[in-house]
């Protein structure tokens, strides 16, 4: 049976450069509902992960740039990255490896040669375990909950900080007028928005958290926040219209079926705060 997902495909990445294994894992992977990505390298899967952050990561224990430790130990490190479950994928000979990768702080280590269905179970069980924490939101797969909490609390203790509150104005008119499941697609383009600029203009250490439906928070430095916030703004008003009907575009509003009454198009909503600099 395809994986259970509240109508959205849970992202997994592969960071593997071994063409069998990764041939069978994406192939296998796919056919239960899974949406899965590959990157060879650790230096490409650490920047693959910040920029799409999945459900989890597969991540093998020899990579051609390094060991799978260092490319686990920056994962780990990054607040966009730190919450994902990453389930380490050993080669022959590698077992000695178990407890110290374990010890580390990995969600699972799995031998090769695998059974590709108990591998199955493994990771349905370690999102499973994700849902149940509620660590990540279900529609965006961002940090949620406790996660967003912690990196809040933690900004009493430092400076130099840039936090970035967005939500969407008139989301609610657009869901009652387009429906609930475009409405979730609204949620899923803002979501995927927000990684991309902060991917391109942030730092590779800001956090990006969904605290509930249009309820979005990022963190980033001062150095970086007032470009992230402009951009952020000047590209969802522009790309959020894409919604929309020609028409609703060209006039700048919705109308109630019957016309007598207009609403304005969705756009950012935007608060800001500032850490003093030290």
């Amino acid at each position: 049976m395809p994986e259970a997902n509240q109508g959205r495909p849970r992202a997994l990445l592969i960071i593997d450069n071994e063409p069998t294994t990764v041939v069978t894992l994406k192939s296998y992977l796919s056919a239960q509902d899974f949406k899965v990505t590959v990157a060879a390298t650790g230096s490409d899967g650490v920047n693959e992960a910040l920029a799409h952050p999945p459900a989890l990561i597969l991540l093998s224990t020899q990579l051609p740039d390094g060991p799978g430790l260092k490319a686990y130990t920056q994962l780990r490190a990054r607040a966009r990255t730190a919450h994902i479950p990453i389930m380490f994928l050993a080669e022959l000979g590698d077992a000695k490896l178990q407890n110290d990768l374990l010890s580390a702080g990995a969600d699972d280590f799995i031998p090769k040669p695998f059974d590709i269905d108990i591998l199955i179970l493994r990771i349905r069980n370690a999102i499973k375990r994700q849902d149940r924490d509620g660590l990540h939101h279900p529609r965006s797969g961002l940090p949620t909950g406790r996660l967003v909490q912690e990196q809040i609390r933690s900004l009493a203790d430092e400076d130099g900080w840039y936090k970035i509150d967005f939500g969407i104005n008139e989301f609610s008119t657009f869901r009652d007028q387009y429906g609930f499941m475009t409405g979730e697609e609204v949620i899923s383009f803002t979501a995927g928005l927000l990684n991309e600029v902060v991917q391109s203009t942030g730092t590779p250490d800001d956090f990006i958290g969904h605290r509930d439906d249009t309820d979005f928070v990022i963190v980033t430095d001062l150095a970086h926040g007032p470009q992230l916030r402009t951009l952020l703004e000047q590209r969802f008003n522009v790309e959020v219209q894409s919604f929309y009907s020609f028409m609703e575009r060209e006039q700048g509003f919705t109308e109630s079926p019957d016309g007598a009454t207009k609403k304005p198009l969705m756009t950012a909503k935007i608060k800001v705060q500032e850490g003093e600099a030290l």
